[in-house]
């Protein structure tokens, strides 16, 4: 195995993931000039971008791999993001997820980013992210259940015979 295997054998396998629950590699990009602050290091938002789009990525996958209908998906929550070491223009940033928690209508998932400096991985940062599955037109779109069950709907008219109100 190459060194460069190793590294990524190293990224894609990591002791803080539950047992039975694979990373998936999400996202793989290079970091470049025009992402880059005044300081010379990656913007925090560009960061998060990728963090989000690789987190859809994910839940994507996970719907697709347990034989779920398509859903849309819409971000609803992110939890706090600190970042461990400074994103340089150059590195090439790996964003690999695995399901925290499956909700009737929502997906969890967890995001690790790292990327490999001098042969050795390297840690920069890591959030959880929820989605909801959703339907209907932009202006009017209400959650639905992930797995394709129905919904109850809402009762209209009168109660049944022997039902009091």
């Amino acid at each position: 195995m190459t060194q460069t295997q190793s590294t990524a054998s190293s990224l894609a396998s990591s002791s803080s993931v539950p047992e039975g629950n694979p990373r998936y590699l999400a996202l793989k990009t290079v970091m470049l000039p025009r992402d880059t602050n005044p300081y010379g290091t990656i913007f925090g938002g560009v960061i998060l971008s990728y963090i989000d789009l690789a987190g859809a990525v994910g839940a994507q996958h996970e719907i697709r791999s347990r034989n779920w209908p398509d859903r849309t998906l819409v971000t609803v929550a992110m939890k706090s993001i600190e970042f461990h070491r400074p994103v340089w223009v150059g590195d090439i940033v790996s964003f690999l997820t695995h399901v925290v928690r499956v909700g009737r209508t929502s997906l969890t998932i967890h995001v690790s980013v790292d990327t490999e400096r001098d042969g050795a991985a390297v840690h920069l940062t890591d959030a959880e992210v929820t989605y909801v599955s959703v339907e209907g037109p932009p202006q009017d779109q209400r959650p639905v259940p992930l797995r394709g069950e129905t919904l109850p709907l809402p009762r209209v008219g009168p109660p049944p015979a022997g039902i009091r109100i």
